[in-house]
């Protein structure tokens, strides 16, 4: 980036600046309160566009010199004219200016060793063209030995960049930690969770088998013992049933001559009865004939009796007519014989007792065959085996006392296997403690080897190697003490830490790693403000630097800027003093 001209016009101290740098390296001094830092601050004011002395862009007019309105700022690059008008903040060109993130720490070279570690490795990692894929972290990862399948699980992740990955593995060792508390009930710590164990209580795994098979020799005696009663209570419920039926048989046949008598007392009043009936429809005769069957015999008489009817009747209908007509009449009377009325109204009732011992007489019989059966299946039946009562409650008693045994062994059993359930769980404790705990430790070393300062750190180193190289080469140039950045971003001058140096050693610093940065993101241009804190001979090889870069063509522009009492002769054509 080849800068040619600066104006600055009502900008802070600097009311009216123009310096033409026909050269690639310019020297600009002056005194206190001259502008030269103003200058500097103009400069990255138009190619970044942001003021250093405000924040908010109404306090811009603070900006512009006391008693003047307006203030701008342009700097000509090749490309172009780059400016800033103040107060409004108008920006013009800035599409002209090269987009870089080395940018601001080429125009303040001091800022790289201001910035946060993360942003100087950030800023390296881009500018080095440091890439890494998933696989090559995981091959890193499998390297450092680390779990291959939690480097499996968290590959994915890692397209998302180091920082994602790294916080996902320390989130899995919190988890993992949490896992162990659960487990444990105990607050997690690495030293401790190294050798954590479950209390194990005592357990005798003998006493169980043998009260295990005592158990199971009660339950064979039990399933016997049952059995038995079973048959047992079988044989005796038989015989009662069987004594039962012998009983009743022995009852029904003792009552057989008594139901022989009954029978003949029956038959004797039946036959009376039969006797009563037949009395009474013969003293009824012709009473009051009502009802179908005394309705016929009448049409049936009169249809006889009808002389034209008669003569046309066959012969064996003639005989059976009269003979049903004399039926009749000698069950109910005369079809034309007066009745007896008493006889008549008590013929139903008598008719009805009829009934009931005929009836009766035939339940009689039905009695007596039974009687008779049962007396002769006395003879036939097998009488079964007498069981006694008191046999079978003792082989209840043996099962009960079997049974109460067997409560007292199950116990036995029971509380040793809640022994063994606790040993059991123990040690499956123990076991899940120790797995958590090798979690933790899994993933922590994952974590740790995704973190800044692991393979993050040593992507860069490797990255680093030609920044380095920029950088010593630059120190040799100027016969300074060799500048390096290490893996974790730590800066040292001659091999002295950043934070321990002068201020003299740290602008050596700033400035080689501000020429390294410009010559590494293709800026080639660097702005070195205050070089008036070295010495006479530290300016002349700052000067000889820039003059041996700038003839080998890796520097566009250089601009130098510090308090001298007058403006010094350009050492070389290379250079242009105001």
């Amino acid at each position: 980036m080849r800068i040619n001209r600066i104006t600055v016009e009502n900008f802070q101290g600097a009311r009216a600046v123009d310096l033409q740098l026909p050269t690639p390296l310019a020297l600009v001094s002056g005194l206190n309160g001259a502008g030269k830092s103003t200058v500097a601050e103009a400069v990255r004011l138009a190619l970044q566009g942001a003021p250093e002395r405000v924040n908010l862009k109404k306090e811009y007019d603070m900006l512009v010199s006391d008693g003047a309105k307006l203030g701008a700022v342009t700097v000509e690059l090749d490309a172009g004219a780059v400016s800033m008008t103040l107060p409004k903040g108008v920006a013009d060109g800035q599409d002209l200016v090269p987009t870089s993130p080395a940018l601001p720490f080429v125009l303040a070279p001091e800022r790289f060793a201001q910035a946060e570690a993360n942003d100087r490795r950030s800023l390296l990692f881009t500018l080095t063209g440091a890439k890494i894929r998933p696989d090559d972290i995981a091959a890193r990862l499998l390297a450092r030995t680390c779990n291959a399948e939690l480097v499996t699980q968290i590959k994915p992740i890692l397209r998302t960049g180091f920082a994602a990955g790294s916080k996902y593995a320390k989130d899995q060792a919190t988890q993992a930690k949490g896992a162990w508390r659960t487990v444990t009930g105990e607050a997690y710590g690495e030293v401790k969770a190294k050798d954590w164990a479950a209390d194990e209580p005592a357990f005798d795994r003998a006493a169980l088998e043998n009260t295990g098979a005592e158990l199971a020799g009660l339950d064979e005696r039990i399933e016997a013992t049952a059995q038995s009663l079973g048959k047992l209570v079988q044989k005796a419920e038989a015989y009662a049933a069987a004594r039962d039926q012998l009983a009743a048989r022995q009852a029904k046949a003792a009552r057989l001559p008594e139901l022989n008598r009954k029978l003949e007392y029956d038959l004797a009043e039946h036959g009376k009865a039969v006797a009563h009936v037949e009395a009474l429809q013969l003293r009824a005769g012709a009473g009051p004939r009502t009802g179908l069957v005394h309705e016929l015999a009448i049409c049936l008489d009169d249809v006889y009796n009808c002389e034209k009817v008669n003569l046309l009747l066959p012969g064996p209908l003639d005989m059976r007519i009269l003979e049903v007509l004399e039926r009749y009449e000698a069950q109910y009377g005369k079809l034309d014989a007066p009745g007896d009325a008493e006889a008549a109204a008590a013929l139903p009732k008598a008719i009805d007792a009829r009934e009931l011992m005929a009836r009766s007489v035939e339940n009689d019989r039905r009695d007596i065959a039974a009687a008779q059966e049962a007396a002769a299946s006395l003879e036939a039946v097998n009488a079964p085996e007498a069981i006694d009562t008191a046999d079978v409650e003792a082989v209840r008693a043996q099962l009960n006392a079997l049974k109460e045994q067997r409560k007292e062994v199950h116990e036995r059993v029971q509380a040793l296997l809640n022994a063994k359930q606790a040993a059991d769980s123990a040690k499956q404790r123990t076991a899940n403690a120790a797995q958590y705990h090798g979690e933790v430790q899994a993933w922590a070393k994952i974590g740790d080897a995704l973190a800044p300062d692991g393979i993050p750190g040593e992507i860069l180193a490797e990255a680093l190697q030609p920044m380095n190289d920029r950088l010593a080469h630059l120190a040799s140039l100027a016969n300074w003490p060799a500048v390096a950045i290490a893996g974790d971003m730590a800066i040292t001058y001659g091999g002295r830490a950043y934070r321990l140096l002068s201020e003299s050693e740290r602008w050596r610093t700033d400035a080689l790693i501000g020429l390294a940065l410009a010559a590494q993101s293709g800026l080639r241009c660097v702005l070195l403000d205050r070089f008036d804190c070295l010495d006479q001979p530290g300016r002349g090889d700052l000067l000889g630097l820039l003059d041996t870069l700038a003839a080998d063509g890796e520097l566009d522009t250089a601009l130098v800027l510090g308090t001298l009492k007058s403006a010094p002769p350009a050492p070389t054509d290379l250079f242009t003093s105001h």
